[in-house]
């Protein structure tokens, strides 16, 4: 059982965002951990078989049997950058940090090659492997990424809004409770309690985070990370197209924008899935908004629509119709 304190301060700070460096670790971790992988399967036959990049030491160092560097778990910012500016900031880590994670490692895995470097080698080779995997495997899910992840910071900052704090952290996941002066984790063997650092805390969700939840306590402020809800949606098919009335119900284009927000997208998104100019879908969305089938909400300089509770019914009627 872990205990972290949380202080009114802290509680001032207790904020929710998205990482690509986080959520590139945990995929590679999936890789390593086949056992979690059912939900995820459809990930590994996107990893190249002959990688022009270094997967061998990416996979080395989220292996299963000892601890992630902290190298590939930063603090999280409030508005992330682009995934490559984030792995380009991994060349440039803290001295300090390289050498813990490097004494770390050559205690755990004495034979490994990340054992025989140093600090400036290993920061810019993981840095360097770390963009090239994110381009080959995740790029093209990115959007989906995003959108599940933005879709779940959404949630829970609605039910924080509406419900408090207390209520909005013990959701996150059935081992984690509060305990009225912070949070108790069912994590590992023993009692540990981590004094709060005043700086509060940053909460993560991760689509290909695996079951339970992870938390980095040598990070300042500390940082919870947990597995998106909906995760599984990266890997629905949108339906191409309607079968059943919908579409004579309410046209082609409008039906098909309906089939493709399994998960939020923006105007742009959607226009470049549907081959429709954005003015045009721009439209459409106006009127299925006005209609009660779609929602919005900004993230950041983004708009993203969703389906809402009246569309998914719509949708699953023309589908029972259809059969």
């Amino acid at each position: 059982m872990i205990e972290l304190e949380l202080t009114v301060p802290d509680l001032t700070k207790v904020r929710f965002t998205s990482d690509a460096v986080w959520e590139t670790t945990a995929s590679l971790s999936l890789i390593n951990h086949r056992q979690h992988f059912q939900l995820h399967r459809h990930l590994q036959p996107r990893v190249p078989r002959d990688p022009d990049f270094d997967l061998d030491l990416l996979l080395e160092l989220t292996r299963p049997d000892h601890f992630v560097p902290d190298l590939l778990g930063p603090v999280p910012a409030a508005r992330p950058v682009h995934p490559l500016d984030q792995f380009a900031r991994l060349a440039t880590a803290d001295e300090e940090l390289l050498e813990r994670d490097l004494q770390a490692m050559r205690e755990l895995l004495p034979g490994s090659r990340v054992a025989g470097m140093g600090s400036r080698e290993f920061a810019e080779r993981t840095a360097t492997a770390m963009a090239a995997y994110w381009t080959a495997v995740l790029e093209p899910l990115w959007d989906r990424i995003e959108a599940i992840t933005g879709a779940d910071i959404a949630h829970r900052s609605v039910a924080l809004a509406s419900e408090g704090l207390e209520r909005s952290l013990d959701e996150l996941h059935h081992t984690v409770s509060w305990t009225g002066d912070g949070l108790a984790l069912a994590l590992g063997q023993g009692q540990i309690r981590i004094p709060s650092t005043g700086q509060g805390l940053w909460l993560l969700p991760l689509v290909f985070r695996g079951p339970g939840v992870v938390l980095a306590d040598n990070a300042t402020p500390p940082v919870i990370a947990y597995s998106a809800r909906g995760a599984g949606q990266l890997w629905e098919r949108p339906v191409e197209s309607i079968v059943g009335g919908l579409e004579a119900l309410i046209g082609r284009s409008r039906a098909s924008i309906l089939a493709r927000l399994s998960v939020p997208l923006t105007t742009t998104a959607l226009a470049e899935a549907l081959l429709l100019s954005p003015g045009n879908v721009s439209q459409h969305l106006a009127v299925l908004t006005s209609a009660g089938l779609c929602s919005s909400r900004r993230d950041g300089r983004r708009v993203l629509y969703a389906r809402t509770p009246r569309a998914e019914l719509l949708l699953d009627i023309d589908a029972a119709q259809a059969r």
